[in-house]
C-alpha cells in the first residue's frame, strides 16, 4: 500500500550518510509518507575513528577550515537545489550545522529539527575522556550541546533515559525532545534478494552441526563506552569451553590496550577482524552464537541503547547486553535478550555460558528479540515515530514543542 503523501523534508548538513541513525531516520520517514530531500555534503564520514590524532590542535583546525567550506557548498546547495519543502531535519554530526539551519528555516519560518544522537560534551569528555574536565574545549562542548538543541523546535533522541540527561544537564523544556529509537536497516535491505526469505522467517540461529564453534560476537568501535576489558576478561574465564570462540569486529581508540591484553592474558578463543561494510554485516551475523552489547561502566552506558543491538536483533540472534533504564525501555531480561550486570566480567561469562549450555533458551530469546524488533524498531516503526511527532510539528506550529 502506498503511503499517503505528508510533505517534504529537507535532510540537511554535513551528516554521516550511511549511519545507522541518518540511514533508518530518512528511510523510514520515505516509507511513511514523506518525501525527502538531501541537502549534504560529506564532512565527517572520511574518518571512522574521531579520536587521537583525530582530536589534535592542528587536526582541529583543518576540520576548522573544512567545515567552513562545507557550510558554503550547503548553503548554495540549498539555494539552487532545494526549493519548496515543510520541515528541516539536521542528522548527526549536525551540531556544526545548526547555526546554518537555523538562519535557513528563519525567512520564511519553517520548523527546524535536529537529530544529535549524542551529547559531544557527554562522549568526548564523561565518556571517552579525550578532553580534560574543566578546560576550554569542554566548556565549549556544553555550550554547543546546549545552544543547537535550544536552537531547534524539536529534538529527535534515542531513549528516555537520554531525553533526562539531556533536559537535566542542559536545562531544556522536555517537551523540545522526542523519542525515536536508533533501529538498524533490515537483512532484506542490506545483505541482498538471497538473504530475504531467511530475514522474514528468521526466529532464532540456525541449529549447529557437532563441530560448529559457538561465536560470541562484537562488532563496534573499541571505546570505553562498549566495555571491551570486561568481554575480554569474560573470554578468559570460558577457556575451559573448547568451543566457544570470541570474535571482536572493529577498532578505535582502545585498540592497542585491547590487544595486548589479549596477547597478555593469551586468549586463544578470541579472533580480531578489521571493520565489515554494513551491508554485509547480516550475513556475517547469521549462524550459531550470540551477539554482545555494551558492558561500560560510564553514565552514558545506561543512557544508551547501542546500534549493534538493533543489529543483532534485526538478523535474529540472540544479545547479550547489560542492564539498564535504557535497555529496558526496548528490551526485557530471559524474554527478548540476557541482561547482566554491567562491569562485571563473570556475569557476562555466567551469561554466556547459560545460551551455549540451552540451546532452546537461546532460540526463544532471538526468537523473542526478533519479534521486538519488527514490532519498535524495524525501519518502518521508526519512520512512524519520526512522522508522528513531525506531523504534530507541522500542523501545530513550532509552538507545539516549545
Amino acid at each position: 500500500m502506498t503511503p499517503t503523501p505528508r510533505g517534504r523534508i529537507c535532510f540537511f548538513g554535513t551528516y554521516e550518510r550511511d549511519y545507522p541513525r541518518n540511514r533508518t531516520l530518512a528511510e523510514g520517514l520515505k516509507r511513511a509518507g514523506w518525501q525527502v530531500l538531501e541537502c549534504h555534503v560529506p564532512l565527517w564520514e572520511k574518518e571512522r575513528d574521531k579520536t587521537g590524532r583525530y582530536l589534535s590542535p592542528f587536526s582541529l583546525v583543518l576540520r576548522a577550515v573544512e567545515l567552513k567550506l562545507a557550510c558554503l557548498r550547503l548553503l548554495l546547495k540549498y539555494v539552487f537545489t532545494v526549493g519548496r519543502y515543510e520541515v528541516m531535519l539536521v542528522g548527526y554530526i549536525g551540531h556544526f550545522d545548526m547555526p546554518l539551519a537555523w538562519l535557513l528555516t528563519r525567512f520564511p519560518r519553517r520548523p527546524l529539527v535536529f537529530s544529535p544522537l549524542i551529547s559531544l560534551y557527554d562522549t568526548l569528555v564523561d565518556d571517552r575522556r579525550s578532553i580534560a574536565e574543566g578546560s576550554v574545549m569542554s566548556r565549549f562542548l556544553r555550550w554547543l550541546d546546549r545552544q543547537t538543541c535550544a536552537k531547534a523546535d524539536l529534538v529527535l533522541l534515542d531513549t528516555e533515559a537520554h531525553i533526562d540527561y539531556f533536559v537535566q544537564e542542559f536545562g531544556l523544556p522536555r517537551k523540545r525532545f522526542a523519542r525515536v529509537f536508533v533501529g538498524a536497516v533490515e537483512p532484506a535491505e542490506a545483505a541482498g534478494p538471497d538473504l530475504r526469505e531467511v530475514a522474514a522467517t528468521k526466529e532464532g540461529p540456525d541449529a549447529p552441526s557437532e563441530d560448529t564453534p559457538f561465536r560470541v560476537l562484537f562488532v563496534g568501535k573499541f571505546i570505553p563506552l562498549h566495555g571491551l576489558p570486561f568481554m575480554l576478561e569474560a573470554a578468559n574465564r570460558l577457556k575451559d569451553v573448547p568451543d566457544i570462540v570470541f570474535h571482536f569486529v572493529g577498532s578505535g581508540q582502545l585498540t592497542d590496550e585491547i590487544h595486548e591484553s589479549a596477547r597478555r592474558l593469551n586468549l586463544e578463543n578470541v579472533r580480531f577482524m578489521d571493520w565489515i561494510p554494513y551491508e554485509q554485516l547480516h550475513r556475517f551475523l547469521q549462524g550459531w552464537g550470540v551477539c554482545l552489547g555494551i558492558f561500560g561502566t560510564s553514565d552514558k552506558a545506561v543512557r544508551v541503547i547501542p546500534g549493534k543491538v538493533f543489529v543483532a536483533l534485526s538478523a535474529g540472534q540472540a544479545v547479550i547486553t547489560a542492564d539498564s533504564p535504557a535497555i529496558r525501555e526496548l528490551l526485557t531480561d530471559g524474554e527478548s535478550a540476557v541482561l547482566c550486570r554491567r562491569g562485571d566480567p563473570e556475569a557476562l561469562a555466567e551469561a554466556i555460558r547459560r545460551l551455549h549450555g540451552d540451546r532452546e533458551l537461546l532460540r526463544r530469546i532471538a526468537g523473542g528479540g526478533s519479534r521486538v524488533f519488527r514490532d519498535h524498531a524495524s525501519t518502518e516503526q521508526i519512520g512512524r515515530s519520526a512522522s508522528a511527532v513531525l506531523e504534530k510539528l507541522v500542523e501545530g506550529g513550532v509552538s507545539a514543542f516549545r
